[in-house]
């Protein structure tokens, strides 16, 4: 048994899930399937090359999504799909309420002694039995165990009949010697349509680049997962190839798809897709490498096969309107997520005119403040298109168009570094050397660094982050991989607690960092 501590809560981000991993749940791996028929077309014989087959009359609705280290793949049901965390040892990807995915890694005997996972229907039905007193509250669909020589399998599928939390619950688990994957997926209402969409996207799950679960139970299993380690190689190699022959234009072009296309993150068949583009449509090209145009499409830069644009618009070109909507609004928010920069400390910028704060770098993404011209905000990172800052403890996106490092209404330029700014958005200080209290309630002790004290009452907790309702009346997500934690029985739902915080490391999936802990 990997551990009896089935109160270990997995499913977290403001959810609190009383049962741990084993009301979470995915369903056992099969391979990743291949959702893009893309048939070759050769247009040019004689110049093309690439072994690319991508006619693509049929684009995938999919998406498919790495990690940010490159560690792991899953492929998500569709664009409403949203990376809310992205960390080694938590990721989490939801569909507004109506589901959840999370990935949960283990690694090293701690992290795997604290691990939830049934290894048997047994063990699954004695946990759920004692959480349910009614025989007919839940229902295991299906239980199956596999082993190889280095690895085991776990998949089970619950569903329930009395919880208002949750129809379904799917989990699949890998487990290596010392490390484990646990996929988790909940579906909240009776849907079996969604369960379906839910149980195929973790089925697609694929840990890359790592032998020690190379060898899947099952020989088939294993010898492609094999295949597939040096196809994702052969592939890294092959665009890595095409990045170093890449030529940039210093201005740009216009050129149109002669046939349906898919917009690529990497110069590669293999590739994540950014978009797409149908026949006729425009694309500024801004670069080129031996096989590839580089193009921008609204601020991000994705790869297109030579062959498939031309100088000369065809007569079936799409409107204006109908070429905005080739790229998801999803699609382009994870690409900015993908590309943020953390700077390890803050600074001060300042907005040009009236401007929304959002929730999420997209301006399909919910206003969490407005601002006025001049309002001086602390910046602590940054995407492609967005600055990142920190406002009343909260993590907002700005568009970079609205931002200046000098002051509107003064013209003074800001310092390279914020003084003495704590406990959030706004602080009093002397220097670097005064204590102020921040807007949320917070108080901290000036300097470059930006801290402050966070209370309230823990309403969810997994390994490693907390979800406190503040005494402020905001909610505030706090991870304490790194923080002392001072109580009698850990962390748990319910219990009260007093948070030192430091604003300069909040996380990049807005997580707020923790030094130390104390309960009551």
């Amino acid at each position: 048994m990997l551990n009896g501590r089935w109160k270990k809560i997995l499913l977290a981000l403001g959810v609190s899930l009383a049962i741990g991993s084993l009301a979470g749940g995915c369903a056992l791996r099969k391979e990743p399937l291949e959702t893009e028929s893309e048939t070759e077309t050769e247009t040019e014989s004689e110049t093309e090359t690439e072994t690319e087959s991508e006619s693509e009359t049929e684009l995938e609705t999919e998406i498919g999504y790495t990690s940010q280290d490159g560690s792991i793949r899953i492929t998500l049901p569709d664009s409403t799909w949203q990376v809310t965390q992205d960390a080694d040892e938590m990721r989490v990807f939801s569909s507004g309420s109506e589901a959840m995915i999370n990935i949960v890694h283990a690694s090293g005997q701690t992290a795997m002694n604290s691990l939830s996972l049934a290894e048997s229907e047994e063990e699954l039905n004695e946990s759920l039995s004692g959480q349910y007193s009614d025989e007919d509250a839940y229902e295991i669909m299906n239980f199956e165990h596999l082993s190889s020589a280095t690895l085991n399998t776990y998949e089970y599928v619950v569903k329930y009949n009395s919880t208002n939390m949750w129809a379904y619950a799917v989990t699949y688990g890998i487990v290596a010697q010392n490390e484990a994957y646990v996929i988790t997926g909940t579906v909240t209402d009776d849907n079996e349509v969604l369960l379906q969409a839910v149980q195929k996207a973790v089925e697609s799950f694929t840990v890359l680049n790592n032998s020690a679960f190379t060898a899947m139970p099952g020989s088939t299993t294993a010898s492609t997962n094999q295949s597939e380690s040096q196809t994702q190689s052969e592939s890294n190699a092959s665009a890595s190839a095409e990045l170093q022959s890449l030529t940039e234009y210093g201005t740009s072009t216009t050129l149109y798809a002669s046939d349906n296309v898919n917009i690529r993150l990497e110069p590669g068949t293999d590739a994540g897709i950014l978009g797409s583009l149908a026949p006729g449509d425009s694309v500024t090209v801004t670069g080129e490498t031996s096989q590839w145009f580089r193009v921008n499409i609204n601020g991000n830069v994705g790869y297109i096969s030579k062959a498939y644009l031309v100088n000369t618009q065809p007569s079936t070109s799409q409107t204006d309107a109908q070429q905005s909507e080739t790229v998801s609004d999803a699609t382009m928010q994870n690409a900015e997520y993908n590309s943020f920069v953390d700077y390890g400390t803050s600074y001060t910028y300042y907005t040009t005119t009236d401007v929304n704060l959002r929730s999420a770098p997209g301006t399909d993404s919910s206003v969490v403040n407005s601002v006025g011209s001049g309002t001086a905000l602390t910046v602590v990172g940054e995407t492609d298109n967005w600055y990142v800052a920190v406002v009343n403890g909260q993590r907002t996106y700005i568009s970079k168009s609205y931002v200046s490092t000098t002051n509107p209404g003064t013209g003074t330029q800001t310092p390279s570094e914020t003084d003495a700014n704590t406990g959030g958005d706004t602080g009093s200080g002397t220097d670097n050397t005064g204590s102020g209290t921040g807007t949320d309630g917070s108080t901290g002790t000036g300097g470059s660094t930006n801290t402050g004290v966070l209370s309230g009452t823990v309403t969810s907790s997994s390994a490693n982050t907390i979800v406190i309702a503040g005494d402020d009346g905001n909610t505030y997500s706090i991870n304490t991989s790194d923080a002392s934690i001072s109580t009698t029985d850990g962390l748990y739902d319910g219990l009260y607690i007093s948070a030192n915080i430091d604003y300069s490391n909040t996380l990049p999936n807005g997580d707020l960092y923790a030094t130390s802990v104390s309960g009551y």
